[in-house]
């Protein structure tokens, strides 16, 4: 009798050991497939950003808003950049292996952009929110635009992802590349001398960025460029400050003083943002010279050899 309870107990340990064994092997089993879905996900199918040009936020701009002060760019508007950077763009990125296909989000209302690839198709996603922001000019716009390109054709640095180095330029990266590489080829189309003289007028041409501008290429037409390529550089820094609620303006006469000791592959602050973007359009490295995607010195300006125009050191760590 003793032997047959003693039996029953040792049972019922058995199958209380294989219940619980079996549960963790599930477990386990469970954690290993999301990880190897992930990785399949993140190597050959969908490789998508996790965040977009600004950081998530719960900002709507919808349909038929229209800023108080006019701000923001129309239907029209937002088509003719678009059009421009997928003409200028498209045979680039058929070159290095891939579709470009974006997708233009008009009557959506989100204030953001992103940029993924899905196999060959190499996608920017463009939102009629960030568009009808009151901060947004067709500069910022066309920035925005090259700043999404630049996550596909920006070079190093890569962001960093779980299983390693992502396939994305890292957002510093990604704007600074606008203005050294993108910006100059799609300004190169309009009357940079008018549109110059016009923001001059207005006052919304930084002296500081003026001044560098002509300071750095000798030029005109290259010093025109540069000084669009730091309109785009105002309007979306302005989007940046409303977006997170800070009271002081940024300004080119006030750059980031900061210092990273590791390259920070997110969203830089503010006026870091817009340091970059002056850095990129002073820099006087030829645009047509390609960037390297293991190599950040190709292509571009770098610091304690040119005297301008490197990646700022609030956001990048050679």
């Amino acid at each position: 009798m003793a032997n047959h309870r003693t039996h029953q107990r040792t049972h019922s340990f058995v199958q209380k050991t294989a219940t619980l064994f079996a549960a963790i092997s599930a477990l386990a089993a469970g954690l290993s497939t999301t990880a190897v879905n992930a990785h399949t996900a993140e190597s050959s199918e969908t490789k998508e950003l996790c965040t977009g040009f600004l950081p998530a936020n719960e900002m709507n701009i919808p349909v038929g808003f229209r800023a108080l002060n006019g701000g923001g760019i129309t239907e029209a508007e937002f088509n003719a950049v678009i059009d421009r950077a997928e003409r200028l763009y498209a045979p680039v990125i058929s070159q290095a292996g891939g579709t470009l296909k974006f997708n233009r989000k008009w009557s959506d209302g989100t204030v953001n952009a992103s940029a993924q690839q899905m196999g060959k198709s190499w996608i920017v996603n463009m939102y009629g929110g960030l568009a009808r922001h009151q901060a947004t000019t067709v500069e910022g716009f066309a920035l925005v635009v090259c700043h999404e390109l630049g996550h596909h054709l920006g070079g190093a640095p890569k962001g960093k992802s779980f299983f390693g180095s992502s396939w994305a330029t890292n957002e510093g990266g990604s704007d600074y590349w606008a203005n050294l590489k993108c910006l100059r080829v799609y300004f190169a189309e309009d009357d940079n001398a008018a549109i110059v003289a016009k923001a001059k007028t207005d006052g919304k041409l930084s002296p500081v960025a003026e001044q560098l501008c002509n300071q750095e290429f000798t030029k005109l037409e290259d010093q025109l460029l540069c000084m669009r390529g730091t309109l785009g550089g105002t309007s979306v820094a302005g989007l940046f400050q409303d977006l997170r609620k800070e009271p002081t303006a940024p300004d080119f006469a006030k750059p980031d003083t900061s210092r990273v000791s590791r390259t920070n592959d997110a969203h830089p602050a503010t006026q870091c943002r817009m340091d970059t973007y002056l850095a990129g359009a002073v820099c006087n490295v030829d645009h047509s010279l390609p960037v390297s995607n293991t190599d950040y010195r190709q292509g571009s300006c770098v610091e304690n050899v040119a005297k301008v125009g490197f990646r700022p050191r609030c956001w990048f760590a050679p």
